[in-house]
């Protein structure tokens, strides 16, 4: 649905459609939501997706993150063949927060600069006409001044629970754990521009993204 207090031409923050003709589209949602499955949907329909955990896998195999995360956490978080083990990494994080802080210093600022790179780039393909920014920390990170509309993929906690236990075999206590070191989905749900209902199925949930692009993408293209 799109929330009554944003109007069709305007987003959260005063943002309005752009003049470039492409549309920026930033995903929010909880861990499970459906984040990748909209962007995916999103790519079918000629977007091109930056995916900032795909950013981060880059990242993490490039000499100057590799030797900064060697300086800090040693050689434990390397496997045999030299590649950064980002298990053996999330599991000394995700329990120290200044350790957390401190990759969170090394990562994102290069996450954020590549992404802002590649929507300028976006904005001026003459026949690109959709980007799409899916980044768990949107929001937290100030990405959200790069998009001209927001949308939050809303899904209830027993589905995503049973989407992250098949993907990824965690426990709802896990999505809990890092879903606290987040903005709240309140308050990402309140700033987003439209909320997608994800509780349905794949053929629901085109229909909705479908319309969004319709009613918000550049000349209705």
């Amino acid at each position: 649905m799109v929330k009554a207090e944003h109007s069709q031409a305007a987003g959260a923050g005063g943002r309005t459609s752009p003049d470039s003709g492409c549309l920026v589209v930033g995903l929010m949602g909880g861990i499970g939501s459906g984040k990748s499955t909209v962007a995916r949907v999103l790519a079918e329909l000629g977007a091109r997706v930056l995916d900032a955990d795909a950013l981060c896998a880059e990242l993490h195999e490039t000499p100057q993150v590799k030797a900064a995360v060697r300086r800090r956490w040693g050689d434990a978080v390397f496997n045999a063949a030299g590649r950064l083990d980002s298990a053996a990494l999330a599991a000394i994080v995700f329990d120290h927060p200044d350790e957390l802080a401190e990759l969170n210093r090394i990562i994102h600022p290069r996450v954020i600069e590549r992404i802002e790179r590649d929507v300028a780039a976006c904005r001026v393909q003459g026949d690109l006409v959709l980007c799409v920014i899916d980044a768990p920390l949107l929001f937290e990170s100030g990405l959200t001044h790069l998009c001209d509309l927001t949308l939050f993929i809303e899904c209830d906690e027993t589905r995503r629970a049973q989407r992250v236990a098949r993907s990824r075999q965690w426990a709802p206590e896990e999505i809990e754990r890092r879903e606290a070191r987040q903005q709240s989905l309140a308050r990402k749900r309140e700033m987003a521009d439209v909320i997608v209902d994800n509780s349905g199925d794949l053929a629901a949930l085109r229909r909705q993204v479908q319309e969004i692009l319709a009613r918000f993408r550049p000349n209705g293209d």
